[in-house]
């Protein structure tokens, strides 16, 4: 099965020049990470969608993984995820392809996703930012930063390549302008997941234990 990752931001929140992909945590590039993990996951192919300083990216990538099955699809202007997935499927192969965005870092379950056979859409459990203040008996009790019950998607999707071909538009948001109008199927992820938006997410990530398929 082949493998899309949407890798076109830019990492001026997270405090550095360089693209988002090519940010480090924990040693190495969110992209490294990410590549790694389809590649120990079986997937044969990765297509990355990208466009902020994309020559950047395509230097490490041939650097780095000289040899593995990666291309790019490159946007000379902005066309949103929707638009950047639409290229980048016309480079794949696979009935079924992965779609994941750069800054999602999760230990999903490659073989379960793909016995959905659907447009399947992931979800996980939001941290809340914050801390939680309940009451009890009129005083305050404090939680900081619980894990919420709520679902919520986290930037991993299971698509079909010919039926998306036929209605992604050429500029779009998927979570707005695709998602919201077809049937998904949901896929429930109860492992980890970690989004990259801030140096702050970064810093957290540095310290964070991380599950054995991502080690």
């Amino acid at each position: 099965m082949d493998a899309v990752i949407i890798a076109g931001g830019e990492g001026k929140r997270m405090g550095s020049e360089l693209p988002k992909a090519l940010v480090e945590v924990k040693g190495k590039p969110i992209l490294a990470w990410q590549i790694d993990y389809l590649i120990n996951s079986g997937i044969e192919k990765i297509v990355l969608a990208i466009g902020h300083k994309a020559e950047a990216i395509v230097d490490y990538v041939e650097n780095n993984y000289n040899g593995n099955q990666i291309d790019f699809t490159i946007e000379k202007k902005l066309l949103g995820t929707a638009g950047a997935v639409k290229m980048a499927l016309q480079k794949c192969g696979s009935e079924f392809v992965v779609v994941l965005n750069c800054d999602d870092l999760t230990d999903i379950d490659i073989k379960k996703l793909k016995e959905k056979r659907e447009d399947t859409i992931c979800v996980a459990h939001p941290s809340l930012h914050f801390g939680r203040v309940a009451e009890k008996n009129g005083y305050a009790v404090f939680e900081e930063k619980p894990m919420l019950n709520d679902w919520v998607s986290c930037g991993w999707y299971l698509l079909n390549r010919e039926g998306m071909l036929e209605i992604l538009p050429d500029k779009g948001m998927l979570e707005y302008d695709v998602f919201p109008k077809i049937k998904l199927r949901v896929y429930k992820h109860e492992g980890f997941w970690k989004t990259f938006n801030t140096k702050k997410d970064v810093d957290e990530f540095e310290g964070a234990e991380l599950p054995v398929a991502l080690k």
